[in-house]
């Protein structure tokens, strides 16, 4: 009897993307919410919790470095792309397990480093989700695909972020942790069940001096990928560009939306809920973008999603200047940053349709990859400058530099185009597995 594999049927492949996105967002949610606003209670300063969150970016922006290896050791044995998931969620427990127990206050550099190694996993696993979603999303799939996608990672992060704050006021910072490790554990499962990498082939058989073969390997897939690049119209290199650029108004969407709520004077109950009603406003906004980017052109949908997450992080800015932050209404507060959620929401989840559409299947890992390293680059080096200049100067500085910036890349957007398909373009040769362990059969 053959498993079932959901990735066979269009709403298959949306629930799966969905899902596995889910646990994408659980460790984030976990380390940049709920750690970032207990730092926060104990009196970290803004720049220090901006290198913070800097330094969780950091393996998201250079995973393009290791992503050939997605492509060319294939491990189809051992379920293809299907495997690389399945070894990063039990390395992502594991390492979120030792980094939740770090004393941040008496080992903060020691804390960074477990961030960054947890979040290599995380990104890794990003890598062979994203190289698979490539693969199997239709063309005119990609739009709700992605919704479905980062939909689910937002709720990821509320069940890793917000949940986990309730959990751990209810029953203790260790249940908590053991809350995050179930949730990533039941997505194990459901990926152990119910998902099987369609282009896998399990009855390759191991061929000899793989170390040669990759070396041949690697040479023909660095000529795919340059000409994937640069040979393949202006859509590819413009899009290089667009990656590096903020994604709308970022600044109420990562760290300083928990260290605000904390200066407003929320305590963790009111954090934790409107962490959820965040989450759930940019989740629906994921969703929404990706039916209307379907329908009227992505395009124009990350265009207008980009100036309305202006808008409100303009009217904070506002606020802030004109009452002061600790003055501004309460319902007001909620609204900005729930109505903020909700738009960027459906400018995250349909501008990366953007970049598939410039993505060469044949080396969908590293190229789709290389697009999504590069905007986390600029999220890491919005997270930095926002924490420094929120630090030295005021928050409405940050959000009217913010909104500003979120402006002035609307100007990219329609020079965007789709990749063209480069001359003689083929697939490189793979590596089907890694060698066999002497002495232990198949």
């Amino acid at each position: 009897m053959n498993p079932r594999n959901l990735l066979s049927t269009r709403n298959g492949r949306f629930l799966t993307f969905g899902i596995l996105y889910i646990s994408e967002g659980i460790p984030y949610g976990f380390t940049s919410v709920a750690m970032v606003a207990f730092m926060r209670q104990q009196g970290v300063s803004l720049e220090l919790i901006g290198t913070f969150v800097a330094a969780l970016f950091l393996p998201w922006a250079f995973k393009w470095a290791w992503a050939p290896l997605i492509d060319l050791i294939r491990l189809d044995r051992l379920g293809g792309r299907r495997a690389w998931i399945i070894f990063c969620t039990v390395m992502m427990i594991g390492t979120l397990m030792v980094t939740a127990s770090i004393d941040f206050k008496e080992h903060f550099v020691l804390l960074l480093a477990m961030v960054v190694i947890n979040n290599l996993f995380c990104a890794t696993q990003d890598v062979a989700i994203d190289s698979l979603a490539v693969s199997t999303l239709k063309v005119n799939e990609r739009g709700r695909g992605n919704g479905f996608m980062f939909a689910g990672q937002y709720f990821g992060i509320m069940l890793g972020g917000g949940v986990a704050v309730f959990v751990s006021g209810l029953f203790g910072f260790k249940i908590a942790l053991a809350y995050i490790s179930g949730l990533l554990f039941l997505n194990l499962l459901f990926v152990l069940f119910f998902v099987r990498d369609p282009h896998a082939n399990p009855q390759a058989e191991h061929q000899g001096h793989w170390i040669r073969k990759l070396a041949r390997s690697m040479v023909n897939f660095v000529r795919e990928v340059y000409a994937s690049f640069w040979k393949s119209g202006s859509g590819p290199i413009i899009g290089v560009a667009f990656a590096l650029l903020p994604i709308g108004a970022m600044a109420l969407a990562y760290a300083l939306l928990a260290t605000l709520q904390v200066d407003y004077g929320l305590n963790t109950t009111q954090i934790a809920s409107l962490q959820i009603y965040n989450t759930v406003a940019s989740s629906v906004g994921c969703l929404l973008g990706g039916v209307i980017g379907d329908r009227f052109g992505i395009k124009k949908t990350v265009a207008v999603a980009y100036l309305l997450t202006a808008m409100p992080t303009l009217l904070m800015g506002m606020l802030i200047s004109g009452l002061g932050l600790q003055a501004i209404p309460q319902g007001t507060f909620y609204s900005i940053i729930i109505v903020h959620g909700l738009f960027f929401g459906m400018a995250f989840g349909v501008r990366n349709a953007i970049f598939m559409g410039m993505t060469n299947p044949a080396v969908a890992a590293t190229q789709f990859t290389a697009f999504m390293g590069l905007s986390n680059l600029a999220i890491s080096l919005a997270n930095y400058w926002q924490g420094v200049v929120a630090e030295r100067i005021d928050y409405a500085t940050v959000f009217y530099l913010d909104a500003l910036f979120a402006v002035l890349v609307i100007l990219v957007i329609p020079f965007l185009r789709g990749r063209e398909a480069h001359p003689a373009e083929r697939r490189p040769p793979v590596v089907s597995e890694l060698p066999a362990v002497a002495g232990v059969q198949d």
